[in-house]
């Protein structure tokens, strides 16, 4: 039996409060608290061997999983290392070999047509044969073709060449009346360029002779550019500057635009 250290009352053990004056025994609660903390310490006593056992059970296993994800990484980086390696060294061996082999074969087939065949070339210019020189050209693979000394040469000669074609074309137009057609817009377009490269021709990488070859055989084409286009001296002014920008050359397209907005 307990006495109620408020109302003096006796009553059981156990009980949370005096059951007459309802007051709480604190002497009785702190005891039963100690008792309490003082089991569980024993019973914390006897747990620390199986939980470090248990512990360094999970850090084994973890130890364990952390080693084999860097051993696949490692793996993985020495793999993919490995495989660089073995291109690098078959593309060294291999590809690079290949190209260099052509490149000593296209060398070697270059050389060997150019001296056979540069002096035909020279030949055809020689003689003035300016026809068979540019069909002779014009049939060949261009293999080395631009290292001979009168390339630009056969560009005034295509000029040439392709002239007299549009200007028919641009009569025959003109006799159907179709001169309002996108046909005869291009046509006349591509004879306006044409006809330029050959006025400007000079501003091109040729020699001296070449330019004055090609402007001697280009005097009716010149007349043609007077009156059929009748340029003033501000257009013309214009057209020089633009040859000495893109050295001799004129495309279709800004021709194209200066017909319309003439």
């Amino acid at each position: 039996m307990l006495h109620c250290p408020n109302c003096g009352a006796q009553y059981e053990a156990g009980l949370l409060h005096c059951p007459y004056c309802k007051s709480v025994d604190d002497y009785q609660d702190e005891t039963e608290y100690l008792e309490d903390l003082d089991e569980l310490k024993d019973k914390l006593e006897d747990l620390p061997e199986d939980v470090m056992r248990e512990h360094k059970k999970k850090e084994t296993v973890q130890a364990a999983q952390d080693l084999k994800r860097i051993l696949i990484v490692v793996g993985a980086a020495a793999a993919a290392l490995l495989m660089f390696i073995g291109f690098i060294t078959f593309y060294d061996k291999v590809i690079e070999g290949n190209s260099d082999r052509k490149m000593k074969e296209r060398a070697q087939e270059e050389y060997l047509w150019k001296q056979e065949n540069f002096p035909k070339l020279d030949e055809f210019y020689k003689n003035k044969d300016y026809e068979g020189l540019l069909e002779f050209a014009d049939s060949q693979e261009n293999i080395g073709l631009y290292d001979w000394d009168h390339y630009a040469f056969l560009d005034g000669l295509r000029i040439l060449k392709y002239i007299p074609d549009d200007i028919a074309i641009l009569e025959e137009l003109e006799q159907q009346n179709k001169k309002d057609t996108d046909h005869y817009m291009n046509s006349l377009a591509s004879l306006l360029r044409e006809e330029l490269e050959l006025l400007y021709f000079d501003h091109r990488q040729v020699p001296a002779e070449d330019a004055e070859i090609i402007r001697e055989m280009s005097g009716e084409y010149l007349r043609d550019l007077e009156t059929r286009f009748a340029l003033t001296d501000e257009e013309l002014a214009e057209f020089e500057r633009k040859a000495a920008r893109d050295m001799g050359s004129f495309y279709f397209q800004e021709c194209k635009d200066f017909l319309k907005n003439r």
